[in-house]
Parts: structure tokens; C-alpha cells; sequence
């Protein structure tokens, strides 16, 4: 992969670039999650001998995937920051770190609520029910006490990771190349099938409200607005899953 000679100007890697970049990304983030999950395990057959992990059940226990996310995001964010740095365009204008207005917050606010609810009719309309995998991974992170940390990983380490990833890095160098709306539409996609965990409707919700946020990212110029906006969502899931818990 090319990489900028030290006396280049200043420039945000194109669309092509952008998508290699994107390959030792990926790999990165599945490489720390599969680490962050065996060693999770180890720990877990060392203290617990008697009551193993079952395989089927690792998806959705919510230690696990506590433990496997503290340790990915923060080391995808450090690599996503290096990847910025090598095209010497500041972090802050690369990945749109801006903080939002009021009147930005409020429309991001609008929007989100209005996303919500359509999806909320069409999930009553359909019999759809809220995941399971919620559920699941929630009582099994608080039955092992480990439930701050789940909180603290699905409620602002995974958001901060997918939207400098999603809405930072990848529609920065996306939308000079194809426009903003193909940009949005491509990184939405991309967003929602990496959550093959959940059913095909919710893979659905999750494509709308990356549009949402990707429309966002482009009319307010900030990633901020989208983070809040998207720890904001997980919360009222953690929410409703500890509602369903009591």
C-alpha cells in the first residue's frame, strides 16, 4: 500500500485508498476481538471450571463480548488515528471532530426520533420483537458482574469506534470521490451488514439510522453529533433490556 513520502502535501486518502485502508481495519478489529474473547475464556475456565462457556452461547454473553470490545476499540481507534496521521491532513478535519450546535443537536435530536418511531410502527406491524441477543447479552454480563463494563463498552467504546470508522474515516474518503449521497448509502450498508448478529429487520433499523447519521455527518460536519446520537441509542437498548431484566 502507498504511503504518503514526507514532503507531500496534506490530503485525505481517495475512494480506492480509503477501501484498502479499510482491509487492515477490518482485520484488525476481528484479530483484537477474537484475542479479547479467547483470553476472556481462558480467564473464565480458570475461575470458573464447573461452569463453562458453551460455544453457542459466546454470541450473546455479555461479559465476552464486554471484555472483547474494551479491548478492540480502543486499539482500531489508535490505528484509524496513525492511518490519519500518514496523510498529514489534521485529525480533527479528517474525521469531523467538531462539537455540534444546539439547533444541530436538536435536528440530530428530530431525526433520530422520527427514525425511531417509523421503525417502531413497522416492528409492531410485523410482530417484531426486540432482539433477543439484547436480552441475552445484558443478564449474562450482570449474572457474571461484569455488567458496568458492558455498559461502558455498548454505550461509548462501540459507538466512538463505528462512527470515527463509519462516519469519520470511511465518508471522508468516500464522498469527494462519489458524492455524498452514494457515500452515505455505502457506508450505511457496509455499517449495518457488519451487525450480522441481529435479525434482518434490525439489520434494516440499523441501515436507516446509519443514513440518518451519515446525512448528519454531512450537513453538520461533525462525527461528535453522530457519537452522541449513536450512544444515545445503545443506552435506551441497555435501558430496555434491564427493564426486561427486572
Amino acid at each position: 500500500m502507498e504511503l504518503r513520502p514526507s514532503g507531500s502535501q496534506p490530503q485525505i486518502w481517495g475512494f480506492w485508498k480509503t477501501v484498502a485502508w479499510g482491509i487492515p481495519i477490518t482485520l484488525a478489529a476481528v484479530l483484537f476481538q477474537t484475542l479479547g474473547a479467547l483470553g476472556f475464556l481462558a480467564l473464565w475456565r480458570s475461575l470458573h471450571p464447573q461452569n463453562p462457556i458453551r460455544l453457542a452461547d459466546a454470541i450473546s454473553n455479555g461479559g465476552l463480548l464486554a471484555t472483547s470490545l474494551a479491548l478492540s476499540a480502543p486499539l482500531i481507534i489508535l490505528l484509524v488515528i496513525w492511518i490519519v496521521r500518514l496523510s498529514k491532513v489534521p485529525i480533527q478535519e479528517y474525521l469531523a471532530l467538531k462539537w455540534p450546535s444546539w439547533r444541530e443537536l436538536a435536528v440530530g435530536a428530530g431525526g433520530l426520533a422520527f427514525v425511531l418511531g417509523i421503525t417502531n410502527l413497522a416492528a409492531a406491524a410485523l410482530g417484531e420483537q426486540t432482539p433477543a441477543f439484547i436480552q441475552d447479552t445484558f443478564t449474562s454480563a450482570q449474572a457474571a458482574g461484569l455488567l458496568p463494563l458492558l455498559v461502558f463498552s455498548f454505550v461509548f467504546l462501540g459507538p466512538l469506534q463505528e462512527e470515527l470508522v463509519f462516519r469519520g474515516f470511511f465518508f471522508a474518503g468516500f464522498a469527494p470521490a462519489i458524492g455524498a449521497w452514494p457515500a452515505i448509502i455505502l457506508t450505511s450498508a457496509v455499517w449495518a451488514l457488519s451487525h450480522g448478529q441481529y435479525e434482518w429487520f434490525f439489520i434494516g433499523e440499523i441501515f436507516a439510522l446509519g443514513v440518518l447519521f451519515g446525512w448528519l455527518r454531512w450537513r453538520t460536519g461533525s462525527t461528535l453529533l453522530t457519537f452522541i446520537l449513536h450512544a444515545l441509542v445503545n443506552g435506551m437498548a441497555v435501558i430496555a433490556a434491564a427493564a426486561g431484566a427486572v
